[in-house]
């Protein structure tokens, strides 16, 4: 659990840091960890990760190397392989909102 949440502090920061200005914490958040559990879904799945980036363009609020570093994370941090589900989600958007927005 720590591990997952020391992996997803790194892209979190660097997510929260080009977050849209003209979307709120609560709603980047709620998008933010939806594509991460989606993006988990999909690796689990089997889907080439150029293949999830494709699907993740439509994403709002959510610039496209923000999705390249999150699919790049929830692929190939070993620390995250077992992470999927509704609390893997869960812990991402408690994570980014506990986060101070740069």
């Amino acid at each position: 659990m720590k591990t997952i949440i020391a992996s997803l502090v790194l892209i979190l920061t660097s997510a929260l840091a080009h977050a849209n200005a003209n979307m709120d914490q609560q709603s980047y958040c709620s998008n933010y960890s939806s594509m991460i559990k989606s993006i988990a879904a999909w690796r689990d799945q089997g889907m080439a990760p150029e293949k999830t980036l494709d699907l993740m363009r439509s994403v709002k609020g959510i610039s496209l190397q923000e999705k390249k570093d999150a699919i790049h994370t929830v692929y190939f941090d070993k620390s995250l392989a077992n992470s999927r589900g509704t609390e893997f989600g869960n812990q991402t958007r408690l994570q980014c909102l506990a986060e101070k927005p740069k």
